[in-house]
């Protein structure tokens, strides 16, 4: 599988004119068609546009499945969108999307020419998605482990409740049992 990263795929329904139906029924036939769209993240200027291929659904398939379940091309991109992401200005976002930018991840994936294409400021953006992602990826550790104590401590409490029930149901039998000792001892 060659490695994705910093390439992108959006996928599209587009009709397709049948130019042989369309002359043999003397009026416009068309056929939807699947279309791909390919491009590197901050570069506006490569970007392929065509019919999908085999390969293109297997290199891209998380895009296609998305696709495929009816996602927008936006939709089909992974990740936490710029406009979620509360670092940038408006007007960044959009000089972002304009070098088909479109999430933080991307941001932070940039490659060093992409980088160049952004101009100054560019490293500062990229450090500052990349330190966002560590930062998401250790706040959602974080709340694992605190559910997961949150769990071991309903079972602990759970636990000493059943403890707690069993001590007193043992006593119980204890003292049953010494009582009918007692009542079974002759008198002296």
């Amino acid at each position: 599988m060659p490695d994705n990263t910093g390439i992108y795929a959006s996928f599209s329904l587009e009709p397709v004119e049948q130019t042989f139906l369309t002359e043999k029924e003397g009026r416009p036939i068309f056929a939807d068609k699947e279309f791909v769209r390919i491009f590197i993240a901050g570069d506006k200027h490569t970007e392929v546009y065509r019919e999908v291929t085999d390969n293109d659904k297997q290199r891209f398939s998380d895009a296609y499945k998305r696709f495929k379940e009816g996602a927008e091309a936006r939709e089909q991109l992974t990740g936490t969108p710029l406009t979620q992401w509360p670092y940038l200005k408006p007007s960044q976002i959009k000089e972002m999307e304009a070098v088909n930018i479109y999430t933080v991840e991307q941001l932070a994936a940039l490659s060093d020419t992409a980088k160049q294409k952004i101009g100054m400021g560019a490293n500062e953006l990229t450090a500052a998605a990349r330190a966002y992602l560590a930062t998401a990826e250790n706040s959602s550790a974080a709340s694992a482990f605190a559910a997961e104590n949150e769990r071991l401590k309903d079972e602990v409490t759970r636990l000493q409740a059943q403890m707690k029930e069993m001590a007193s149901r043992f006593e119980a039998l204890e003292n049953d049992a010494q009582g009918s000792k007692a009542r079974s001892r002759p008198a002296a």
